[in-house]
């Protein structure tokens, strides 16, 4: 069997030691998705868990975004422990409250003066962030890779749908699952469609192409198949208007992708959704998804998602669960490795991605 035929391996889904290896080189060694910046208003803040590192994010008052460990400089408290929808510019720590201005600086030690302790010297650890068509992108590097060569090679499917212009979209709703399955299980079940017929009886009615258990359209050259309808839940109308600027093809049609590490792309036409993948270790992924819709269909009077909403979390819950059986599957001493077939292409095609950003020099 070739190498291209195999899976990954058992401990490939389950090592905390293979785990550890991909928070070094992986996560905190490139580029994550970590939030979408439409969510963060001037000094607003949130927090998000980069596996396993809890990150600061800020928006100051002057509208610059910063990404910071959420670490207190003076015992190490935490400071923030979730989104923050103060307009305030700065924030406290709870324990001795420290403040710091949103960029970072420290400006208040309470109790304490110039002499005994320089404030200079100790502002908020800092990571690097950038944004891409309103995503935010955060890395934990000292020296991380050139962000646009990594996006290049990493984030291929977000920019070959750059015509549906995400950074002038806005979140209306967010939703969340839990899935207890290694983070790649869940990559790799989106990126094939063999399942699709016997778990996704309502995806397979507005999606066609799915039926056949492929996920590629071999007719079409620009990555999309066709929707049949609303991509909603059958019986329901997404009532929402086609996203603003895309062609009519476009909006009878939905695209997907993947932004490497941890992020799904879907585009349906009305809507774009966006998933975040947080790995808690080698056995749990928490899945979180943003709905974003163009500013003027959110603030419509009859503006409704909840179709299109309903629909992708009962796909989400369908993958969870199976998913979440592949999981208990390798555990098994008697998996060594899967098989891969033809229509798992995409399959193949992550597997060497992320075995290549796993093991860069064998």
């Amino acid at each position: 069997m070739s190498d291209n035929t195999r899976s990954l391996t058992r401990l490939d889904y389950i090592s905390d030691d293979v785990y550890e290896i991909e928070r070094l080189r992986i996560f905190h060694g490139g580029w994550m998705l970590a939030a979408r910046a439409d969510r963060l208003e001037n000094g607003n803040r949130t927090v998000v868990e980069l596996a396993g590192e809890s990150v600061l994010l800020t928006r100051d008052l002057e509208g610059r975004l910063h990404a910071f460990a959420n670490v207190c400089r003076h015992r190490g408290s935490r400071l923030c422990d979730g989104y923050d929808d103060s307009k305030q510019g700065s924030l406290m720590c709870p324990y001795h409250a420290w403040t710091y201005s949103l960029d970072g600086r420290l400006i208040s030690t309470p109790f304490l003066d110039a002499g005994e302790v320089d404030r200079e010297l100790l502002p908020l650890w800092s990571y690097h962030i950038r944004e891409l068509q309103g995503f935010i992108f955060v890395s934990l590097a000292k020296d991380p890779p050139d962000f646009e060569q990594w996006t290049a090679q990493h984030c291929a499917d977000l920019l070959r749908l750059a015509r549906f212009n995400c950074g002038d979209l806005k979140v209306a709703a967010t939703t969340t699952c839990e899935i207890a399955a290694n983070w790649k299980i869940v990559i790799e079940n989106y990126q094939e469609c063999l399942h699709c017929a016997r778990v996704h009886p309502e995806l397979t009615a507005v999606v066609p192409t799915y039926r056949t258990g492929s996920v590629i359209d071999y007719t079409r050259s620009d990555g999309g198949v066709d929707i049949t309808g609303n991509y909603a839940m059958p019986g329901e109308t997404d009532t929402s208007p086609p996203l603003p600027g895309i062609s009519e093809l476009d909006a009878a049609s939905y695209y997907g992708g993947v932004l490497f590490p941890n992020g799904f792309i879907d585009a349906s036409g009305t809507c774009v959704i966006i998933s975040t993948l947080f790995p808690k270790g080698p056995h749990h992924t928490t899945m979180t998804m943003q709905y974003m819709f163009a500013p003027e269909t959110i603030g419509s009077p009859d503006f409704d998602p909840t179709p299109t909403i309903e629909f992708n979390d009962l796909i989400a819950q369908q993958d969870s669960d199976v998913c979440e059986r592949v999981h208990k599957g390798v555990m098994s001493r008697a998996f060594d490795h899967g098989v891969l077939t033809p229509k798992d292409s995409l399959v193949i095609e992550f597997t060497q991605h992320y075995l290549k950003a796993r093991d860069p020099i064998s």
